[in-house]
């Protein structure tokens, strides 16, 4: 258990630093030894790529999954859609041998080969099954003590082996009590953010996914929004701001990741995880309650 390799992905290293620092101060805290993955690329993204060509997306996401298998160690993944990917690819691998072959060969094309001995993991599944729930607790340093909200992320609900659909979710919600805070619903947390529609039609995205989403908060205690998923995590932050515009007078929620809820309340202080760069709101709520 003590040794992994993260997969950051892209959206965190690029437009979220602050998870990844978060992502490292927590297993640094809970002793978990994280190996680098040296060379990793996109893993690849999980719905637009995938439309366009089968056997090249997956090829990708072998070529980081060999990475990981060199290194001798397994994958803690720290995205939701990354997940998908690269434990879809891993299962799709394991099943279809004409899919395998032609994976194969374009892997000997750069020098790579992979044999299906990684264990993909969600950081979520690591930290609750492997770590469990009391050694989090006895982590803690400042804990979270206030409502908050949850926002699953589609890709949450993704599982390669038959497993119950809602197991991840449920592991998310006892992670976030477990960091201190008291959870409130408001009935739209399985809906989703609108960020793949935001690639294409911006205002439909923010008028049919992100605002309801926003003004059913406004009927909860919530003080926050919580994140597993950053690409989810960037709709929040940049579109809440551009609700007014089209007339939806909501927000804006404090949005942070449960990799920085965890990394607050186990004592690492705001000013370390580059809240500069994102929505005012969410610097303000970290500072309020852990500076």
């Amino acid at each position: 258990m003590n040794r992994q390799t993260l997969f950051l992905g892209c959206v965190i290293p690029l437009r979220f630093p602050g998870i990844e620092v978060a992502a490292r101060f927590v297993f640094r805290e809970l002793q978990i030894d994280c190996v680098e993955l040296e060379g990793y690329s996109c893993c690849p993204e999980p719905v637009v790529l995938g439309i366009a060509d089968h056997v090249l997306p997956v090829a990708v996401s072998a070529r980081n999954l060999s990475l990981a298998e060199q290194a001798g160690a397994d994958l803690i993944v720290l995205c939701n859609g990354c997940f998908e990917s690269l434990a879809e690819a891993e299962a799709a691998l394991r099943h279809d041998d004409r899919l395998r072959t032609s994976v194969s060969g374009i892997l000997a094309g750069v020098g790579r080969r992979y044999d299906g001995k990684v264990l993909i993991r969600h950081f979520i599944e690591f930290l609750y099954e492997e770590v469990g729930l009391e050694r989090i607790r006895r982590s803690l340093k400042a804990p979270m003590e206030m409502a908050v909200a949850v926002h699953y992320g589609c890709h949450l609900f993704r599982e390669t082996g038959g497993a119950d659909t809602l197991r991840k979710p449920q592991m998310f919600r006892e992670l976030i009590e477990a960091a201190g805070a008291r959870l409130v619903d408001s009935g739209l947390e399985q809906l989703c953010c609108g960020f793949p529609i935001t690639q294409f039609d911006k205002p439909q995205a923010l008028r049919e996914r992100l605002g309801p989403k926003v003004r059913a908060l406004g009927s909860t205690q919530a003080e926050a929004l919580i994140f597993c998923c950053p690409a989810c995590l960037n709709q929040f932050e940049s579109g809440q701001g551009e609700l007014k515009g089209l007339g939806i007078d909501a927000g804006p929620y404090p949005c942070v990741h449960l990799l920085e809820l965890l990394a607050l309340a186990m004592g690492m202080k705001p000013s370390a995880l580059h809240l500069e760069n994102r929505l005012g709101a969410t610097k303000e709520f970290a500072e309020c309650f852990w500076e």
